[in-house]
C-alpha cells in the first residue's frame, strides 16, 4: 500500500511539473497567436475583400490581385511625321524628321545655351497600353523601345526603387569589413573608434534623417561645400533630383548599418584560430594569401547571416525615406512599404494592402530561399 501511494503521489508531481510547465509556455504561444499568426491569417482572408476599417469586409475574390499583378508588355513605335512618312526624333523639344536630325543635332541651343540633342519620339503610353493601364517601367532592348504596364505602376515602381537601394548591402559590407580587419589590429584606442562607428546604430532615426537632410542642402549642406573645395559641381540637389536621390539615401543607409556590421565582422574575424594563419605563414602565404585562404572563408557564414537580414531589412525601408522625402521626387524614392503604409492608412483600403503586404512577403521568402540554395556554392561551413 505505501508503495502504490508513493506511485500516485510521483504521478501527481510530475504532472503538477508539467502543468507548471504548460501554463509557463503558454504565454508566448498566446502572443504569438495573438499578435503575429492571427494577423497573418486575417491578412490573407483580407486580400481577398474589400475593407475601409468602417464597414464590414466586402468578399470580392482575386480583385485585388488581378489589379496588382496583371502586367502586360508592350513595344512602342516611334511616331511618324504625317507630311513625310519619317520618324519623328525630339530635339529641343521640338519634333523632327528624321532628315532634318543631323542639321540640327549638335547645334547650340538659343534657349539653354546647351547643344542639341536628338533621341526618338515615341507614341503615348495611351495609344499602347491597353484600357486601364500605365507604365510601369520602361526599357529599351535590341534598339527597342518597350513600356511595362500594369494597374498599379506605382507599386512596380517602388519595387523597382527598394530594388535599387539594396546595391547598398554589398557596398556597405565591403566597407565594414575593411573596417573590422582595420580596427581587430593593435592599434591604440581602437574602443574609441569601435564606439564611433557604432554609435549611428543606436541614435533615433528621425535625428539623423535630419542631420542628413542638412548635409544634402543644396545651398548650405555640408556635402556640396565639400564638393566645391574640391573644384566639383557644387549645386546638386540632391534629395531633389530623381537621379541622385536613391544614391543620397544609400549613402545614408551605409553610414547608419556600418557599426553593426562591423562589431559582427570583429566578432567574426576573432572566432578564427591562430593556428590556420600560422600555418598559412609556414607555408608562405603573404596576407593577401592569408586573407583569400583563411580570412575569407572563415567569414563567408558571417557574410551570409548579414547579407540575409541586410536584404529583409532592405526591402521594409520606410524611415529614412518617408522623413527625407517622402518618397519624391515623382516617386523616385518611394519604397513598397510607403505604399502599402499610404494604401492601408492614408486611403482605407486593407484589402488592396494586405494583397501588397503578402506579395512583398512572398518576395523575401523567394529572395531568402535562392540565397540559401546559392549558399552551398560559396559559404564555408566548419568541418
Amino acid at each position: 500500500m505505501n508503495r502504490l501511494f508513493q506511485r500516485k503521489r510521483e504521478l501527481t508531481l510530475n504532472q503538477r511539473d508539467a502543468l507548471w510547465g504548460y501554463l509557463f509556455v503558454s504565454l508566448p504561444i498566446i502572443g504569438f497567436v495573438v499578435f503575429a499568426a492571427g494577423p497573418l491569417v486575417v491578412s490573407v482572408i483580407l486580400s481577398f475583400a474589400e475593407w475601409d476599417l468602417l464597414r464590414d469586409p466586402k468578399w470580392v475574390a482575386f480583385d485585388n490581385w488581378r489589379q496588382l499583378l496583371t502586367l502586360t508588355v508592350k513595344e512602342v513605335p516611334q511616331e511618324i511625321d504625317d507630311a513625310t512618312g519619317e520618324p519623328l526624333f525630339l530635339c529641343a523639344r521640338q519634333k523632327v524628321p528624321a532628315s532634318q536630325v543631323a542639321e540640327i543635332e549638335g547645334t547650340i541651343d538659343t534657349r539653354t545655351g546647351g547643344v542639341v540633342t536628338c533621341e526618338p519620339r515615341y507614341m503615348p503610353e495611351r495609344d499602347v497600353l491597353p484600357s486601364g493601364y500605365r507604365t510601369a517601367l520602361s526599357f529599351d532592348l535590341l534598339g527597342k523601345h518597350y513600356l511595362i504596364g500594369s494597374r498599379d505602376p506605382l507599386f512596380w515602381e517602388s519595387l523597382y526603387n527598394t530594388l535599387y537601394m539594396l546595391l547598398a548591402i554589398p557596398i556597405s559590407l565591403v566597407i565594414a569589413l575593411g573596417l573590422a580587419i582595420a580596427l581587430n589590429q593593435k592599434i591604440h584606442g581602437k574602443s574609441i573608434y569601435r564606439m564611433l562607428y557604432y554609435l549611428p546604430v543606436v541614435l533615433p532615426i528621425a535625428a539623423t534623417s535630419l542631420i542628413w537632410m542638412w548635409i544634402f542642402n543644396p545651398n548650405f549642406g555640408i556635402l556640396n561645400y565639400g564638393l566645391g573645395l574640391l573644384g566639383l559641381p557644387a549645386d546638386i540637389n540632391w534629395l531633389q533630383d530623381r537621379h541622385t536621390v536613391k544614391p543620397a539615401l544609400m549613402v545614408m543607409s551605409i553610414w547608419g548599418g556600418l557599426g553593426y556590421q562591423m562589431l559582427i565582422y570583429l566578432a567574426g574575424l576573432q572566432n578564427i584560430p591562430n593556428h590556420l594563419y600560422e600555418a598559412a605563414k609556414i607555408d608562405g602565404a603573404g596576407l593577401l594569401a592569408q586573407f583569400r585562404y583563411v580570412t575569407w572563408p572563415s567569414l563567408t557564414p558571417t557574410t551570409f547571416f548579414l547579407l540575409i537580414t541586410g536584404m529583409i531589412a532592405g526591402f521594409q525601408g520606410f524611415a529614412q525615406p518617408y522623413i527625407m522625402t517622402n518618397g519624391g521626387p515623382y516617386n523616385s524614392s518611394r519604397t513598397v512599404v510607403m505604399v502599402i503604409w499610404s494604401n492601408a492608412f492614408r486611403d482605407l483600403q486593407m484589402g488592396y494592402a494586405s494583397a501588397q503586404a503578402w506579395t512583398l512577403g512572398v518576395l523575401i521568402m523567394l529572395v531568402t530561399a535562392l540565397n540559401f540554395v546559392m549558399a552551398r556554392r560559396w559559404v564555408h561551413l566548419e568541418g
